[in-house]
């Protein structure tokens, strides 16, 4: 296993952004995070078809809970390269991997313009990690050239922001404090919403050279938080951009009266011990000849 620091790039807003207190945060309750999204990663991974033998780049590893499930499905024989600008996250993610970690590759970099091998990799694979990108064309390109002939790309990514309560009811519930704060949309680049719209997705993959794309509309609650309703709250608090930009921005003593409006606008998502609110994401799968 190695581990390299190098996260630059154009990038530089989203690295700050993930090596600063949002980075923090998701390490702080990564647990959490994969409850979120375990089931949205797997759909892609089932997809991926990933066999034993295989290389496959994990573009956005996080903390590491799709690497961990890539490693053991190349095993024996293939070997795993785990991509991510933050290097708390990638901490976590080197930590926690328990079987086949001498499979992987951890590398702290700006999955836009770090110089892959070319034409190396059979998977392309990203869980939610490839709509952040400034300058996509270029990004995708660069993905492109990496992957041999016959490889193939699975990745998911959010569809239409009215899709997916679960990032807009808590910005509904707080904009008022902010009214500045722009609203969540796909004409945003380097956003969560940025590969929503499907034509964009198929033009981006298909400049790039891609081709047999196909978009697959995938539908899952988001699972926020574990316990009673405070404590989804404060993972609310801490993950949704829009409260925690909130709470830092508007004046404190507003603080009680912000998380009494997202704990209403959230109450009624409450069931057996988590937040169920619904989300809609897109599942793309697409090859090189």
């Amino acid at each position: 296993m190695t581990f390299f620091i190098k996260a630059d790039g154009p990038n530089s807003d989203e690295i700050d952004f993930w090596n600063g207190p949002q980075g923090r945060n998701w390490v702080k309750q990564n647990e959490l995070t994969d409850l979120m999204y375990d089931p949205f990663g797997a759909k892609a991974i089932e997809r991926a078809e990933i066999k034993a033998g295989e290389r496959v780049i994990d573009v956005g590893c996080g903390c590491g809970k799709t690497t961990g499930v890539l490693a053991d499905l190349v095993s024996p024989g293939g070997r795993i390269t785990a991509l991510d600008v933050s290097v708390p996250m990638l901490e976590v993610a080197r930590n926690r991997i328990a079987t086949n970690a001498e499979l992987v590759d951890f590398i702290s970099a700006d999955a836009a313009t770090y110089a892959l091998e070319p034409e190396s990799y059979d998977v392309l694979f990203s869980q939610f990690g490839l709509m952040f990108f400034l300058n996509p064309d270029e990004a995708f390109s660069n993905l492109f050239r990496a992957l041999r002939p016959g490889g193939r790309v699975s990745f998911v990514c959010w569809r239409r922001p009215e899709l997916n309560p679960f990032l807009m009811i808590p910005f509904e519930a707080v904009r008022s404090f902010v009214p500045d704060m722009p609203v969540p949309s796909p004409n945003v680049p380097a956003s969560p919403f940025s590969l929503a719209p499907e034509d964009r997705v198929t033009m981006l993959l298909g400049d790039a050279g891609f081709e047999d794309i196909r978009l697959e509309e995938f539908r899952h609650p988001t699972r926020m938080g574990h316990g009673d309703l405070e404590a989804c709250l404060r993972f609310v608090a801490d993950f949704s951009n829009p409260v925690a930009t909130a709470l830092r921005r508007a004046d404190p003593s507003k603080a009680p009266e912000i998380l009494d409006a997202v704990r209403t606008a959230v109450a009624p998502y409450y069931i057996g011990e988590t937040l169920e609110l619904p989300a809609s994401s897109w599942i793309v799968n697409a090859g090189r000849r």
